[in-house]
């Protein structure tokens, strides 16, 4: 995750203050990544959803899919919702057991 956070601070001063849209574009590609990493990965934390979504804005960007303000708009929700705010402690059985 110490990647992302450089990266995340290289791209918001790289470029303005993301716009509204730009904003909710980026909060609708988060989900987008959520739901696909939930449907295939059964061991999921805030680093590995960090590295994926890196990974796939890294490639979005390489391949000319990503402008620069759309990747910091999404590197900057990024730092925001997967910053640790509260530690969550799992059940080592299933939930509803």
């Amino acid at each position: 995750m110490q990647t992302s956070e450089k990266t995340s601070h290289c791209l918001a001063k790289a470029s303005p203050a993301p716009t509204l849209a730009e904003r909710i574009d980026a909060i609708e590609q988060f989900l987008q990544q959520l739901v696909l990493l939930l449907e295939v990965e059964p061991d999921l934390n805030r680093e590995t959803i960090a590295a994926w979504i890196e990974i796939t804005t890294a490639s979005a960007g390489a391949q000319g899919l990503q402008a620069l303000r759309q990747r910091a708009a999404m590197a900057q929700l990024c730092e925001r919702v997967l910053a640790p705010a509260v530690d969550v402690l799992r059940p080592s059985s299933g939930w509803l057991s």
